[in-house]
């Protein structure tokens, strides 16, 4: 029979007892289906495994004070990223989950969920919940948001697209207003995916460990396995699977916070071959930060690409140093580049006045490009000549094509 037939039946028996009597009734066949639900655990004994703490009836909470093994030392700017770089004094908190599945949907919970604060510059507050049980979900979703508070800025890794949907949903179903999906979110995977897409073979976290923290688990029990260890908990009460994962997602947790330091050096720019700087330079462009971009463009030096080079030359023509855009698109136009090529025609059309080399140019250009720039530049050299030889004067509109 279901807890909702149990429920009812019990209600109809006990009727003619007092109300206290009923609810302490209740609250024994609740902690029996509880029990029948995790194989006859009891949550005492995932939390002397996990070493954690009661948070409420079936919630446990491991609390703890880790330090930072950044490289780095003393206080860091976090703010400076483009997505993030005009807010004040924000109260990072770095979320994970460790869920019933790697896919979306209704029947999808998180049984796991680490949280973290800074405590000073080199350490954090680690503060996780596990549930021993389906019953104490909405006591977690209700202690997690209280916890993280309406000032923070959450800082995920793939959070946007995975973590704080289900977050919401789970929110949501248990009629619990959902505080999370308004505040501020860095979503790491992006900053990642943008500096290294094409450079490593994959942007997971655990690459972005080894590559930029020299990180490298050891024994470490994978994200994908959590479904199964929570299931093996339900179902016998096992709890080694259980400890590693915990253990997992600690590790996931500090390593959100080192790798958000150490991007923020890495969008300086300058001083990894590696790195998308063209892609680096666009983000901080696209932010309204020209002079961050102009930076990470010049200092990448020889490692700038020609895509990154032709919008270093976009941005000194934008801001008026057409001397240094011209070098930059005659550099790029003896190694063949045909869009510096079409820059060159319409810079010599529009500023020099010089049609003539604007042709020139633009039979480097693309097919269709030269073939439309080529006809109407040869018209204008033509009509200027008329012009000239009955003593006029030839104006064109500067307007760029």
């Amino acid at each position: 029979m279901s807890l909702a037939g149990k429920i009812d039946r019990l209600r109809a028996a006990s009727l003619g007892h007092e109300p206290d009597a009923f609810a302490s009734r209740l609250g024994r066949l609740r902690r029996a289906h509880a029990r029948s639900a995790t194989g006859g655990a009891e949550p005492a004994t995932l939390a002397a495994a996990l070493a954690a703490d009661s948070a409420a009836d079936g919630l446990l909470m491991r609390v703890r004070e880790v330090p930072l093994p950044c490289d780095d030392s003393g206080p860091v700017s976090l703010t400076q990223l483009p997505e993030i770089c005009e807010l004040r004094s924000p109260e990072w908190v770095y979320i994970d989950t460790e869920t019933t599945g790697l896919s979306g949907g209704v029947g999808n919970l998180a049984f796991m969920i680490g949280v973290a604060r800074y405590v000073g510059d080199q350490a954090l507050e680690v503060r996780q919940f596990v549930l021993a049980n389906f019953a104490a979900e909405a006591e977690m979703l209700r202690q997690l948001v209280g916890w993280i508070g309406r000032a923070a800025v959450l800082v995920s890794y793939n959070g946007k697209c995975f973590d704080l949907p289900l977050l919401a949903a789970r929110l949501g179903m248990h009629r619990i207003a959902d505080a999370l999906s308004g505040l501020p979110h860095l979503d790491l995977m992006y900053s990642v995916r943008r500096a290294y897409r094409g450079r490593w073979p994959d942007c997971r976290l655990q690459t972005a460990e080894k590559r930029l923290l020299r990180f490298f688990r050891v024994d470490d029990l994978p994200g994908a396995e959590a479904p199964a260890a929570w299931r093996a908990w339900l179902d016998s009460g096992a709890t080694p699977a259980m400890r590693g994962i915990l253990q997992h997602n600690l590790q996931d947790l500090v390593s959100l916070a080192c790798l958000h330091r150490r991007l923020v050096d890495v969008y300086r720019g300058g001083g990894r071959a590696d790195v998308n700087h063209a892609a680096l330079g666009r983000a901080w462009r696209d932010a309204g930060f020209p002079r961050q971009a102009r930076s990470v463009w010049e200092l990448a030096g020889d490692d700038l690409d020609d895509t990154g080079r032709l919008l270093l030359a976009s941005l000194y023509r934008s801001q008026g140093d057409w001397m240094r855009a011209e070098a930059v698109w005659l550099a790029l136009h003896a190694r063949g580049n045909p869009a510096a090529a079409l820059e060159l025609s319409k810079y010599y059309e529009h500023r020099r006045r010089d049609y003539r080399k604007a042709i020139d140019f633009a039979d480097h250009c693309e097919e269709q490009e030269r073939l439309t720039r080529c006809d109407r530049l040869r018209a204008k050299v033509g009509v200027g000549r008329q012009l000239h030889l009955w003593g006029g004067t030839a104006e064109f509109s500067p307007r760029m094509r």
